[in-house]
């Protein structure tokens, strides 16, 4: 009897170190979604459309028709803080949500220690679709200075048809570049006490990184 129970004992050890061990290898093989699903990457360019520097900040390193490339990366899983049925705003204040742009060189993008990110999608409001981001906390390679200094990034797109989106729900696509009109562009903007300028560009390419 007490072998017969031995046995038993040493076969269902035996089974459970079987599920233990395929457990422990689909644990390193599968990985939540909200860690890898969630986060959405979109890598973009843009040809820079004008460049306003009446003081000179930029000191002549950028010029229409430079190439800017960039990435902007959002959590697809954030909720809508707008009450219009219409009107999706998605605001982020944690890294890696933000934007980061490059131009010969030079280098903005949203600041990772104090986030202040929003993605607003709009569809049908005021005869309009609109998708537009915009960084409100950033970090410069070239600035303007003073004691009330603004640096931003802002994309917007435009459709009068509004036949661009269906919803105001956040997508997890890039928009389809050739359903908007880029009127206002990107933009990458410094204003301080010594002046101010204004990078306008026309986003060419906006591709999901996988």
């Amino acid at each position: 009897m007490k072998t017969n129970r031995l046995v038993a004992k040493t076969k269902f050890l035996r089974k459970l170190g079987l599920l233990l061990a395929i457990a422990l290898v689909a644990g390193l093989v599968w990985k939540p979604a909200s860690a890898n699903c969630a986060q959405v990457r979109i890598v973009i360019r843009a040809t820079v459309r004008l460049v306003e520097d009446p003081f000179n900040l930029l000191n002549n390193t950028v010029a229409p028709g430079d190439i800017i490339t960039g990435i902007y990366t959002y959590d697809s899983f954030a909720v809508d803080s707008n009450p219009f049925p219409e009107i999706g705003d998605y605001r982020y204040t944690t890294a890696p949500n933000g934007i980061r742009l490059s131009v010969n060189g030079l280098n903005f993008g949203t600041d990772p220690a104090d986030v202040d990110f929003l993605l607003e999608v709009v569809n049908n409001y005021q005869n309009l679709d609109n998708y537009h981001l915009i960084s409100y906390n950033n970090l410069f390679a070239v600035s303007a200075t003073g004691t009330s200094v603004l640096n931003t990034i802002g994309w917007q797109l435009d459709d009068p048809t509004q036949t661009a989106l269906s919803s105001a729900e956040l997508p997890r696509n890039p928009p389809v570049l050739s359903d908007w009109q880029s009127i206002f562009g990107l933009d990458i903007m410094s204003s301080g006490d010594n002046g101010f300028f204004l990078i306008r560009s026309d986003v060419t390419s906006a591709v999901r990184k996988r």
